[in-house]
């Protein structure tokens, strides 16, 4: 393994051997590529591919680092290294264990439009109005009442919330719905197969002995439960845990990851070596000093200083516009003049911005400018009406039992099935303690059912009957074909030309559904998995990975310009960034600000850093001084943060350009450790090369 193209510090993480590793890693400092060749050497060293677990958040994350192992190695070896989100490895170990508590194989996985359909059903038992109870935000505390390992009734963070007595009362109905649908949700891939580990010490111990090196990616945002499956994975005596993760960069509190995840490791972990790795690789060295001055004034945190060999750069500016509006023109116009004067392509822009509502300022600017864009968060393929009824009849394909899919597309094309015959299929099913699917099929065969829904309940189940027969029986190569012949037997493209009276949208519509079995047949499995096996994988990696499903086609964003929330923008990195509403209330967040301050301001300043350290050679901040809020117009302060920066780091402009006075930091916010730890770092930043 060439070690030559690291530094020092990630040569040394990437050589640790045995026991617990924490490496800090800055933004933009290269920790894929520690990662990569970490377990690229372990592999030199004879270690086998399937004892390595890689744990990342999203399913591009995992991809990107098995493309980057694969880049330094042989590929099919690259492959057998496990590699996976959180969820989908608790998804892994529940396909095998499911049966310990209680469930059967295959389980069902549901997206949250199923999970409120599971709770509005709950309700209709009960004899409760869905109108007067908020099943949206019930869910939410059902959720992070199980990603703190606990009842919603004993949620710290809800004691005093209205809803807590209904979800506490609901919250047992709706475990037993989702046992009686051998169904599991999003939060249970991590909550079950934790609890299974911890009640099954031999499974627990088979899994251990299975996983004999783990590496946690971005372990800033992990929470609790997810610290708890990771401590049951974990074993003793070698504790050969690596976790790699910047503090500075933990945002997403409001999912439960806390930020302190990794200032508590040495102390769960005593004896762990710690690594800081704080050359940037990303940006010019004026963006890294703006960078460390602003999260220099969160006071717990494990202190980087970043520097880069990329040199100055240019200065960092600052412009301030009368109105919400003016400033978006101004950023179209910047835009649109820099892209000629500096020959630039429109993808090397971002603008990134707190809230999503501040894009439709931005979106009208650039229309008007006619420079195209792309928003990120827009409807994705996965979010069509015809994509989700093309997976529920795929799910029924793997599970004729799934009920929440036949319940969705049992009518889909019409088939006769209406409110009337459905509950009499529901009582059929309750009288006779029968699956929903074996009704319809003894209903088209025998039930007193009018001649049209016959037809419609015999095509349905003898399709999905016929093609799981074929489904077993055909190797891979056969799969697409069989699926696209399966869709359009079952009636998919009937439904869409039924539904879009416009020929050329239908077409394009169903062309959507081709995309998605064309997807299914190209995803990478080992060459002995079956095409039962290939279409299973597929199906639960849709439900597993949200920021896969939201990502557009790679060939619709070239040449766009991005648009994005900070939080998005996480992970990625542009020439040109635009960080735009530097405002009070605005960033930092109208409710952190009325927190009054302390770990809501103290994330809202990380999210700013993470916001910053996006930019690679350039970065302008804009704010506005007013804007118009119900009708009324206010005037706005300049952000803190940006008060935070000295005034030697930035150059500040008005619209035409003119020099402005420039946002000092207030003196007397400065406690004297921090006016000592500024000229440390500054000192520090004049020595680095």
């Amino acid at each position: 393994m060439d070690l030559s193209s690291l530094n020092p510090p990630q040569r040394e993480a990437t050589k640790h051997d045995q026991g617990p590793l924490l490496v800090l890693a800055g933004a933009g400092s290269g920790k894929t590529r520690v990662i990569t060749h970490r377990i690229g050497l372990l592999l030199e060293r004879g270690v086998r591919p399937g004892a390595i677990l890689g744990l990342t958040f999203t399913n591009k994350a995992a991809t990107e680092m098995r493309e980057r192992l694969a880049s330094l190695m042989n590929r099919d070896l690259a492959k057998q290294v496990r590699l996976h989100t959180f969820h989908a490895l608790g998804a892994n170990i529940l396909r095998d264990e499911i049966e310990a508590i209680g469930y059967k194989r295959p389980f069902t996985i549901l997206d949250e439009a199923e999970r409120e359909r599971v709770l509005k059903r709950v309700l209709e038992e009960l004899k409760l109005s869905s109108s007067a109870v908020p099943v949206d935000r019930i869910l939410g505390l059902i959720s992070q009442a199980k990603n703190a390992m606990t009842t919603p009734a004993k949620l710290s963070a809800a004691k005093f919330s209205p809803e807590m007595p209904r979800a506490q009362q609901l919250f047992g109905h709706y475990q037993q719905a989702l046992k009686n649908l051998n169904a599991v949700d999003f939060d249970d891939l991590l909550l079950m197969p934790t609890e299974l580990l911890r009640t099954r010490p031999d499974i627990r111990e088979k899994y251990r002995q299975m996983f004999r090196y783990i590496l946690v990616d971005e372990y800033q945002d992990t929470n609790p439960i997810q610290l708890a499956f990771l401590a049951e994975l974990v074993a003793p005596p070698q504790l050969n845990l690596m976790v790699v993760g910047d503090d500075d960069q933990s945002i997403y509190g409001f999912r439960g990851a806390a930020s302190d995840t990794i200032l508590l490791f040495e102390k769960i972990y005593p004896t762990a070596k710690v690594i800081t790795l704080e050359q940037n690789y990303r940006s010019v060295s004026n963006i890294l000093r703006v960078a460390n001055h602003v999260i220099g004034r969160n006071t717990k945190r494990k202190v980087k200083n970043l520097w880069s060999a990329h040199g100055d750069g240019a200065l960092v500016q600052h412009v301030a516009l009368t109105s919400d509006d003016e400033e978006a023109k101004w950023i179209a116009n910047r835009i649109g003049s820099q892209q000629v004067t500096e020959r630039r392509t429109l993808d090397q822009f971002a603008i990134l911005f707190r809230a999503g509502n501040q894009a439709r300022e931005l979106e009208e600017a650039l229309r008007a400018r006619r420079l195209p864009y792309r928003l990120v968060g827009a409807q994705s393929l996965f979010d069509r009406k015809e994509i989700k009824d093309a997976l529920c009849y795929l799910r029924l394909l793997l599970n004729p039992h799934d009920e929440l899919a036949l319940r969705r597309v049992i009518n889909v094309p019409s088939r006769g099935i209406g409110i009337t015959t459905m509950a009499n299929i529901d009582q059929t099913a309750k009288e006779d303690s029968l699956a929903l699917f074996e009704v319809v099929r003894r209903m088209s065969k025998q039930g007193k059912v009018a001649e049209k829904t016959r037809a419609g309940m015999l095509e349905l189940t003898g399709v999905i009957d016929a093609t799981r027969q074929r489904l077993r029986e055909v190797d891979r190569e056969a799969l697409r074909p069989m699926l696209l012949n399966y869709l359009k037997e079952i009636g998919v493209e009937r439904a869409i030309r039924a539904d879009e009276p416009n020929p050329n949208v239908a077409e394009i519509r169903w062309k959507m559904v081709s995309e998605l079995v064309e997807g299914i047949a190209r995803a990478e499995e080992p060459e002995s998995a079956s095409a039962y096996a290939v279409l299973d994988r597929y199906v639960q990696s849709v439900t597993l990975d949200l920021t896969l499903i939201a990502q557009e086609r790679e060939e619709e964003n070239r040449n766009k310009i991005t648009l994005m929330t900070l939080h998005s923008s996480k992970g990625l990195e542009f020439p040109v960034v635009f960080m735009c509403g530097m405002s009070e209330e605005q960033l930092p967040h109208r409710r952190a600000v009325e927190e009054g301050g302390g770990a809501a301001i103290a994330e809202e300043r990380r999210l700013c850093y993470v916001g910053i350290t996006r930019a690679r050679e350039q970065l302008v901040l804009t704010r506005s001084r007013s804007a118009n809020l119900r009708g009324e117009r206010v005037t706005r302060k300049a952000s803190r943060f940006l008060g935070e920066i000295p005034p030697e780091l930035l150059e500040m402009l008005d619209a035409s350009g003119v020099p402005t006075m420039p946002v000092a930091p207030d003196p007397t916010k400065l406690s004297n450790l921090e006016q000592i730890a500024r000229l440390q770092a500054m000192l520090q930043a004049k020595q680095r090369p």
